[in-house]
């Protein structure tokens, strides 16, 4: 997330806040969680508001009025209570999302001005935005050409993952700790010299898709002519929020894979694999009854591959893909 400057200058060209949830308003405290929504979606996209930071909550978020809503919105370490600030509201989901406006007037002269890469971030998140962006990662090359060596399918996903840029952040940091060589770092998007701002735009704003939502939607085509979708997030419990989920880091959560491919002769077939400390439910589904059959004929075998991974099967189920 982008820090704000110590006293909130704004440089021109709006810059992104921080993530943004919908809170108790002061004459609100019976209300239900689905008013809350209703208040952080009950603004008009595209219109710009004034807005005032009421009270700090901890070291970087903060509760800001905007018209008659209180929301939480992280603000970085620096912002002032009582401080007035102007937003644009941009988009409703997965979570309300303000830009700040600069303002018209000229700044004192000892303000000081986000860094050049919060600039840059947020130009490119603009764009994004204007691209009609979507967080669905699109992998341009086929993954492998050998589509009966499940080992060479699972390599090929695992560099298709590595080498997309979606994570290079954290593989320079891997580079520094001597995890990672240079030679793998630079085939990463980000050092490729073809590489358009739009293109950029687009995998800066998946980044931080990925950051938000604990959440990374793959799509492309894992051998010749094969298309697959691939979701991996990390499942939230019953009543948790994805906020309060990724505070407590010290609960194990479950960790969710979900592929589905349509194939030429066996129709639309679905897994989904829930994994959480070294323990795997699976659940696979098909469309066509033939595949069903197929599926539980080879259930066993499935179940021993998974137990010889050293993965503990808690349950397989085989159903109907609806």
């Amino acid at each position: 997330m982008l820090k704000l400057p110590d006293n909130l200058s704004i440089s021109p060209g709006p810059v992104p806040v921080g993530r943004v949830l919908p809170v108790l308003a002061v004459d609100g405290i019976g209300a239900t969680l689905q008013e809350l929504n209703a208040r952080a979606t009950q603004f008009i996209l595209g219109r710009e508001y004034s807005a005032q930071v009421v009270s700090k909550v901890d070291d970087k978020a903060y509760l800001v009025k905007v018209d008659s809503a209180v929301l939480k919105m992280e603000l970085g370490n620096t912002a002032l209570v009582g401080q007035s600030i102007r937003l644009r509201y941009v988009q409703d989901s997965p979570v309300p999302t303000f830009f700040f406006t600069p303002p018209t007037g000229k700044p004192a002269y000892d303000s000081a001005e986000l860094s050049s890469a919060a600039r840059l971030i947020g130009q490119l998140l603009q764009e994004a935005e204007k691209n009609g962006v979507s967080g669905k990662y699109e992998a341009a090359a086929v993954v492998t050409h050998s589509p009966k060596d499940p080992q060479m399918v699972a390599q090929g996903l695992k560099q298709a993952v590595a080498n997309s840029g979606l994570f290079y952040e954290s593989h320079l940091s891997e580079m520094l700790q001597g995890g990672r060589s240079l030679t793998a770092i630079m085939q990463e998007p980000q050092n490729q010299a073809q590489q358009t701002q739009a293109q950029i735009a687009t995998l800066t704003s998946q980044q931080l898709a990925i950051l938000e939502q604990n959440r990374l939607n793959w799509h492309g085509e894992v051998w010749p002519g094969q298309k697959m979708e691939w979701d991996v997030y990390l499942e939230q419990r019953d009543g948790e929020s994805a906020e309060q989920g990724s505070e407590r880091e010290d609960v194990a959560r479950p960790v969710v894979s979900e592929i589905k491919l349509t194939f030429p002769h066996l129709g639309v077939v679905a897994a989904k694999l829930t994994i959480v400390d070294g323990h795997v439910s699976i659940n696979l589904r098909a469309e066509q009854s033939e595949t069903l059959d197929a599926l539980k004929s080879k259930s066993r075998g499935l179940t021993q591959a998974m137990s010889d991974s050293g993965l503990q099967v808690e349950g397989l189920v085989i159903s109907v893909y609806e």
